[in-house]
């Protein structure tokens, strides 16, 4: 592995970036040569880098706080002693054989999706918890980590960083902390008007220094040299082939085997000295970390606070959607899966049993087929079994797959993953020890558009190996786990034709190809689902109306009917196909004897046991009902304990009242109190008053109009609101704003019939944007904009309005040649390539307040939000920036690392969420860090009091948190 590229930190292992211990085969044979002499004892002086480096050690420490401020919001940090001592146990062993410096050499666990590591500046070294799955011993896990320790030691990211600055900068030299951090900053600033200082350098100069001490640290510890070999034999899926001089000569052997075989001549070359010294230290000991490692569950930081006001947990807590339903193959327990975890209940008593948390999305939880045990797993590939008797997690494994997987399906029994890789390969992965068990090579062939889309998904994806998801083709496991079928219509690729529909199916227990009829063929590529394990619903796609079900595996047509929708599932038990969506309804239940559709559902949770179905209540409850009746029977309340997405979250000036609303049900909070004090259904804004009323934005239903409704919180009256017109009004608190295009600019309607529609995004110049009070929708205001249409940020607490346009616009053009000292200010900015022109307004009245010009480096950055707070204007970018403007001067005052921000004007604090859990309070004059909270789950809601001396926080294990920060504001 290398040093990050501009200090970033280098993404897990892919395909172009197999450097994970490649340059130690120099290294490994520079230092053999010089151990003849003195075994196992390091090259005096070791070498050092002839690059420049403008980096003293302390600086360098500086520049590693900066990049570890920008990037580690993009991981999850372990924190926890308990885990991460053995870790720093390790990295300590291997420093201690290392050139003194002052470098701060810190170990981190984090989780990433790869088995990897990576380090910046300074000394912070990242292991994955996939990565320390990965190894088979201490040995493998420690050669990683004295690679990237090799990296520090030659100062490979500041000799980088110091070529960057240059370049980019014109800078050659730095001075204290906040000067580094300044001139980091900067870098960022600039990234796109030289994008050629940040391409790969030929540095294998640098790599070749940083490995000699790396594998000194190695031996000298007394650690297995060999064990780099195996470790990236397994990763680098080299299957101990090396190549030779044939194949060198005629181009045919891989980088990764060139690599192997280099590595094992190295560790066979080490003085016998060594070779003694190094014995293997396999230990029970490591295998216990590590299963504590793969299994831990936690949040992975503490709760470090103080001046805590209160700290109360939301009663009763807003419940989350309900993702899936499914009975165990033997009707005794149910699977209810929300957006943070899955709930095992009992049928007879209709119970919750246990409830399992999940930190991320899961994939197809389900029972196992004696119905004993839970088995899920997440895009990351971890796969976790859970026993139903026991309530606990019995088995977890960390699969590693190199190259990640486009698409994949987990077995029943959890014991065997599908991949469909990046290279098309059909993978049939043991889930127990990650080996592939079977393959088919170029499975996959999509056509142009699926390739665009293949191509479009990795490079948002990145380096990271996940698993995308795509749904590229039909794949699915029998319930007995017997079979694996998987299949697509073929097209062409690039110009090679693939022959007609492919269909494949897998004897998963001899691991061999079972031969089907062509009939089946076109079903099975068409989309199919199991309705047992020797029949399956299937989709005829040159003709829906002959669609239907299927012998298994021979292909018998056994019923003929029409089926027309891929993603359909069959009931646990009986003959029904339950579809998604169907019409104007999520979810449409086929009864396969009828051939009718005989039940629909408003939400896409819904499973059936015959003589039983359970579905999700509007409550948010679960019902237990008699098919035939379609009368509950039973009903059950699962837990939620941590929040989902949230489309509103408002809490009153005097932090008493606080309303929440999800995609489907929402409520309002007494905090004074701790309990709630409505429970409603969605709404899509909301303002809660001192005096204690609620304006919420409530969507139009079968009964009712949209129209924002009033609520009484302390005696629970109710009244509707005018009606809302139209599509494009959102609440944001105690203003209703409102686009609409300018009388005679309408979109045309396609019925005569049709009222009159405004589609937001076809909108580009001649609209009126107009403001009304929520509470009363009394018209505050209104303003036309003939020219383009702005972008808006609207921030009620701070009663501002942000109007944004890109320089280029004319709307802004106009603007600007209005204005001497904004003009004066665009002749002095370099290319106006993806400039900002901010106008800040008065949102009760309209009025304008000031406006400001943005340099973004030729788009090095783009603003995420915007707000004004008296002269501040703030702006989050997606570089995991806060930006402050003076309104006044349109000068940058500051910046500081984070994506989630609050703002007092009036104690001047400025508090910002960087890692996940953690706040960071600033003097927002000063740009000076003032104070630093901890909390041990993520930050869903962060606001200041009216009078800014405390601070609402609410955590996504819905924990309200009021801190005091009047000390904070004083000092």
């Amino acid at each position: 592995m290398t040093a990050p590229q501009n200090n970033s930190p280098r993404k897990p292992m892919t395909r172009t970036k197999l450097f994970l211990f490649a340059c130690l085969l120099l290294s490994i044979i520079s230092y053999s040569n010089v151990a003849q002499q003195q075994p196992c004892k390091p090259p005096v002086p070791l070498p050092t880098a002839t690059e420049p480096n403008i980096f003293s050690d302390e600086q360098e420490v500086y520049l590693g706080d900066a990049v570890a401020e920008h990037i580690q919001r993009n991981y999850k940090v372990i924190e926890d002693p308990e885990i991460t001592e053995y870790l720093k146990t390790i990295g300590e062993r291997l420093t201690q054989n290392l050139p003194l410096n002052k470098l701060r050499f810190q170990f981190f666990l984090v989780d990433l999706p790869d088995a990897n590591a990576f380090v910046i500046p300074g000394g912070r070294i990242y292991d994955s918890r996939k990565l320390i799955a990965a190894a088979l011993n201490e040995d493998e896990l420690a050669g990683v980590i004295a690679h990237e320790l090799g990296h520090l030691v030659a100062h490979q990211g500041a000799i980088d960083t110091t070529r960057n600055f240059k370049e980019v900068l014109g800078v050659t030299s730095v001075t204290d902390r906040r000067d580094v951090f300044e001139k980091y900053n900067q870098m960022i600033e600039n990234l796109n008007r030289k994008p050629g200082a940040f391409k790969v350098q030929d540095r294998e100069k640098g790599q070749l220094f940083a490995d000699q001490a790396g594998m000194y640290a190695l031996v000298a510890a007394g650690y297995d040299a060999a064990a780099m070999a195996s470790f990236w034999d397994r990763i680098a899926d080299t299957q101990g082939k090396k190549g030779n001089w044939f194949s060198d000569l005629f181009g045919t052997t891989r980088p990764e085997q060139k690599r192997l075989r280099e590595m094992s001549k190295a560790a066979e070359a080490m003085p016998p000295a060594c070779r003694q010294q190094s014995a293997a230290t396999q230990s029970d000991t490591f295998k216990q970390w590590q299963a504590k490692v793969v299994a831990f569950s936690g949040a992975g930081r503490k709760e470090s606070l103080h001046g805590v006001i209160s700290k109360q947990q939301l009663s009763p807590p807003l419940l989350s959607d309900i993702l899936s339903l499914r009975f165990s193959p033997d009707g005794a327990y149910l699977l209810a899966e929300d957006e943070a975890g899955i709930n095992v209940l009992s049928r007879e008593p209709f119970a919750v049993l246990f409830r399992i948390n999940t930190d991320f999305d899961t994939y197809y939880a389900n029972f196992s087929p004696d119905s004993k045990e839970i088995v899920y797993y997440s895009d990351n590939l971890r796969v976790e079994r859970w026993s139903i008797a026991e309530a606990r997690q019995i088995d977890v494994k960390e699969i590693v797959v190199t190259k990640g997987c486009l698409q994949t399906r987990l077995s029943p029994d959890g014991k065997l993953l599908a991949c469909l890789d990046t290279d098309f390969t059909l993978n049939l992965l043991n889930v127990g020890t990650g080996e592939s068990v079977w393959r088919k090579k170029e499975f996959y062939a999509p056509d142009y558009w699926q390739y665009v889309r293949i191509y479009s998904a990795l490079q948002l994806r990145g380096d990271d190996n996940t698993d995308l998801n795509l749904g590229l083709l039909h794949m699915r496991f029998s319930p007995d786990g017997r079979y694996l079928v998987a299949g697509y219509h073929g097209a062409l690729y690039f110009g090679r034709t693939i022959r007609g529909d492919v269909a494949e199916v897998l004897d998963t227990t001899t691991m061999t190809k079972v031969s089907i009829p062509d009939s089946i063929k076109r079903f099975i590529a068409g989309g199919f689902t199991f309705m047992g394990n020797d029949r399956i619903a299937a989709i005829n796609r040159e003709n829906f109306k002959k669609s239907g079900i299927l012998k298994f595996p021979s292909g018998e047509v056994l019923t003929e009917m029409e089926l027309w929708r891929p993603n359909m599932t069959a009931a646990t038990r009986g003959d029904y196909l339950l579809i998604r969506p169907i019409k104007d309804y999520a979810l449409g239940v086929m009864d396969l004897k009828s051939k009718t559709i005989s039940k629909v559902n408003e939400r896409a949770a819904l499973d059936i046991y015959e003589p039983f179905f359970v579905a999700e209540m509007r409550n948010g409850q679960v019902g237990l009902y008699r098919l035939d009746k379609n009368e509950a029977v039973a009903t059950a309340v699962v837990p939620s304990n941590s929040l989902g997405r949230l489309r509103v979250a408002e809490v009153s000036p005097d932090l008493k009242w606080l309303a929440l609303s999800g995609r489907s049900r929402g409520g309002v909070w007494n905090l004074s109190k701790g309990e709630a004090a409505l429970t409603l259904r969605n709404f899509q804004g909301g303002y809660v008053s001192d005096d204690g009323y609620f304006y919420g934005d409530f969507p139009k239903t079968e009964e009712v109009d949209r129209n924002i409704a009033k609520f009484n919180l302390n005696n629970g009256d109710a009244a509707s609101g005018p009606k809302i017109e139209g599509n494009t009004s959102t609440q944001f608190g105690q203003y209703l704003f409102t686009i609409k295009p300018v009388k005679g600019n309408e979109n045309p309607p396609k019925d005569a019939k049709e009222e009159t529609t405004f589609d937001p995004k076809q909108y580009r110049r001649n609209v009126i944007v107009e403001m009304f009070d929520s509470r009363t929708m009394k018209s505050l205001w209104s303003q036309t904009f003939p020219k383009e249409a702005p972008r808006v940020w609207l921030t009620p607490v701070n009663q501002t309005m942000a109007l944004v346009w890109d320089v280029s616009a004319e709307a802004a053009k106009a603007e600007i040649s209005s204005d001497p000292r904004l003009t004066q200010r665009l002749a002095q900015m370099k290319e106006k390539q993806g400039d900002y022109f901010l106008k800040i307004i008065d949102a009760e009245n309209g009025k304008e307040i000031g406006k400001l010009l943005i340099e973004t480096g030729k788009g090095s950055f783009r603003a995420s939000s915007i707000f004004a707070v008296g002269d501040s204007v703030l702006l989050t970018d997606n570089q995991n920036r806060v930006l402050v403007y003076s309104l006044k001067t349109g000068e940058l005052k500051g910046r500081v690392f984070g994506g989630y921000a609050a703002v007092s004007q009036v104690t001047k604090l400025l508090c910002v969420e960087n890692e996940r859990g953690k706040l960071a309070v600033y003097d927002l004059e000063s740009m000076e860090k003032r104070d630093e909270l901890s909390f041990p789950t993520r930050i869903s809601m962060l606001r200041f009091s009216h009078d800014g001396r405390r601070l609402f926080v609410l955590s996504r294990e819905q924990t309200v948190y009021v801190l005091d920060v009047s000390s904070v504001a004083k000092n």
